[in-house]
């Protein structure tokens, strides 16, 4: 068992790239070592600003033998009679083997020569110099550079390379670079080159240099530096991986420090302090013993300072002008109320084609309010939360922190003394924001929500934007998601799709049928993705969907119950009686009519009638009630009827009255069944 050491010398790494570098390291690694059959016990990456690389560790002496096979020419080209031809000859030279050696397989296309060998395995060094040249030609970068008279691309310029097994040094060249067995330690703690004897020692000896090489172990030893000097000056900070992936991106030697910024900058709303912390400055808020926001921070420097106080001076200098803007914005923009913004968002933009951010609004506006009177929700509210959801959008603290939007519209509101349900609203007009984000609590904010994202669909595919392939600017797949978790508030859950449609009767473009009907197939696949995605089969999350419609809060309640029940017995039994009456009604064409007893031939035929007449209420009754399972129960008492009837009946009879009366039997049976799912899209 040996270790492996790959390190690219780079400078100063773009923080934003670092964890994309960091997982393709990982992935790809791992994935041309086990198609090499090189074995290892485990591997870390190393992805710092200023290197990237892996360490592997119980690595095999060699590669494992590996079967392979080569087709060569067809049988009729590669013999004359029981001759070799020259087809055949040149394909043994190429593989230094004899004829004799080769074997014949039937294919689709004939009989063709093949030869199966086994590829001695390569040795440790020379299949990990291999892999090395394969990632780095495997990288996927989405910003790149050139540097020197070369053409080689990378997203920093390359100054040394390590790449050692054991104690000896594995021979590759990148970016013009031979491999060595040199590093280099912290910037300016330790410059210095470091010649490592052995590759285990590589990790010890970085850092002894001040370097914490591997990604994941840098991000645990900066959390806790930040925990541990947060605890030492009696505060606490919360916890935002976001921002610590960020940090550990820039530093390779975390160091703790906590600042201080004047307690009058406390009258500023917490959430614009924060911002200023974390978006400018990257420091970590911290927290009172009793929750409050307090006036100290934590931020993380890359160098232990001689003189720490004056590092933190500057921060905190720094850190005052930041608090200093924010606190003028808030004081300018409390001297207006709202309201008196509203007439601003009539000279902004949405869209070309679609408008200001005011008609989009008013449109939000009064679908919002008709979902609301559907709900018994007070249309009032939902007018006033409507109407001033957009207007910090023109605030000066919006201007310059953008992703405060509608939690300072939430605070503006309050201050100008709205009711708490309009305040609290506003707010949730943008969430959730994303996949981990949660969905308003309330109501008045899921129906504003619920109707912006309504309208932002039907406008834009109103006017032919929908997304294609991967791109997405207006980022129209996350709202059809977001539509999905709004939905399933307890006191919504609509069926979408009458709200669809007067979302798109209220754009300035003329909406076709087609883009109506692109909308409802668009967030029908994001639910599919969703539901399969946790788990669920599609063709049972596809059945319930052809029949739920857009009433998505009660998909996933279906399939899970179709899912407890295809572990069942009879679970077969009812798509199969499902598909034969759907078969049965494809080669008819007639309309749908009464059925007449009257016509009824057969004692299975007035059974098949009563149970349909008791068993239809019965399984609308579950399935209004979301009782699923209940409903299940019934179509199987329903079961003895059909298999009787499907005995005792000729379906298609000669008379033309009572073949119709027997179809629409037919079709009563699979109109009751499609009041659960559409069975006959269970694959079995």
């Amino acid at each position: 068992m040996m270790t492996f050491v790959f390190e690219l010398g780079c400078e100063e790494l773009p923080s934003s790239a670092l964890p994309s570098l960091n997982f393709q390291f990982k992935q790809l690694f791992a994935q041309k070592l086990n198609d090499a059959l090189l074995g290892y016990e485990s591997l870390s990456v190393i992805a710092a600003p200023r290197r990237l690389g892996v360490v592997i560790e119980g690595v095999d002496q060699a590669s494992a033998d590996k079967l392979f096979e080569r087709r060569g020419p067809a049988f009729k080209a590669a013999f004359q009679g029981d001759e070799p031809t020259k087809a055949l000859l040149g394909f043994c030279r190429g593989l230094n083997i004899e004829p004799e050696d080769t074997s014949v397989i039937d294919t689709e296309k004939g009989q063709w020569v093949v030869y199966r060998g086994i590829e001695q395995g390569k040795s440790a060094s020379e299949v990990l110099g291999d892999i090395c040249q394969s990632v780095m030609t495997s990288l996927v970068l989405s910003k790149s550079m050139r540097w020197g008279s070369g053409r080689d691309e990378f997203p920093r310029p390359v100054h040394w390379v390590l790449a050692v097994l054991d104690n000896a040094i594995v021979p590759l060249t990148v970016f013009g670079i031979e491999s060595g067995n040199k590093t280099f330690g912290h910037r300016f703690m330790a410059p210095a080159a470091i010649e490592l004897q052995s590759a285990s020692e590589y990790r010890n000896r970085l850092k002894e240099a001040f370097v914490i090489a591997d990604f994941e172990a840098r991000k645990a030893a900066t959390w806790l530096t930040i925990q541990s000097t947060a605890e030492s000056n009696g505060v606490t900070v919360e916890a935002d991986d976001t921002l610590l992936t960020e940090i550990n991106c820039l530093v390779e030697w975390p160091v703790g420090l906590c600042g201080e910024f004047e307690e009058h900058f406390l009258e500023v709303p917490d959430i614009a302090l924060i911002a200023a912390m974390k978006g400018h400055q990257k420091y970590f808020h911290a927290r009172t013993a009793s929750g409050n926001l307090s006036n100290k921070f934590i931020t993380v420097s890359n160098i232990e300072s001689r003189n720490p106080s004056q590092v933190i001076a500057g921060n905190q200098r720094v850190i005052r002008a930041r608090l200093s803007d924010a606190k003028f914005f808030f004081e300018t923009d409390k001297k207006r109320s709202l309201e008196s913004r509203r007439q601003q968002l009539e000279s902004i933009t949405f869209h070309p084609k679609l408008g200001s951010l005011g008609e989009k609004t008013n449109r939000v506006c009064k679908l919002a309010c008709k979902m609301a009177s559907a709900v018994d929700a007070d249309s009032t509210v939902m007018k006033r939360a409507a109407d001033l959801s957009r207007c910090d959008l023109v605030s000066e603290m919006v201007l310059e922190f953008d992703e405060l939007q509608g939690q300072i519209g939430t605070i503006y509101a309050a201050l100008d003394g709205e009711a708490r349900e309009v305040s609290q609203a506003i707010q949730g007009l943008y969430q959730p924001a994303g996949a981990s984000d949660s969905v308003p609590s309330d109501v008045y904010g899921s129906l504003l929500a619920l109707a912006d994202r309504l309208d932002t669909l039907a406008g834009l595919f109103a006017i032919n934007q929908p997304p294609t392939g991967s791109k997405d600017p207006f980022a129209l797949r996350r709202a059809a998601i977001g539509l999905l978790r709004l939905n399933e508030h307890p006191l919504l859950q609509f069926d979408l799709t009458q709200w669809i449609n007067q979302a798109f009767d209220a754009q300035p473009v003329a909406a076709s049928v087609s883009a109506r009907a692109r909308v409802i197939q668009f967030i029908n696949d994001r639910e599919r993705v969703r539901l399969t995605k946790s788990g669920y089969p599609h063709d049972l999350v596809v059945a319930v969907q052809a029949t739920n419609g857009l009433s998505t809060a009660s998909t996933e309640n279906r399939v899970k119950a179709l899912v407890a029940f295809s572990e069942k017995p009879e679970f077969n039994a009812v798509v199969a009686t499902n598909k034969r009456f759907v078969n049965l009604l494809k080669e008819s064409d007639q309309d749908a009519d009464q059925i007449q007893p009257a016509l009824f031939e057969h004692p299975s035929e007035s059974a098949l009638h009563e149970s349909i007449i008791s068993i239809s209420s019965r399984v609308a009754d579950a399935v209004s009630r979301e009782t699923i399972p209940e409903a299940i129960s019934a179509l199987l008492a329903m079961k003895p009827a059909t298999d009787a009837f499907f005995e005792n009946v000729m379906i298609n009879a000669d008379n033309q009255a009572i073949r119709a009366n027997r179809l629409e039997l037919c079709r009563s049976v699979r109109d009751i069944y499609r009041l659960v799912a559409d069975f006959s899209l269970v694959q079995q």
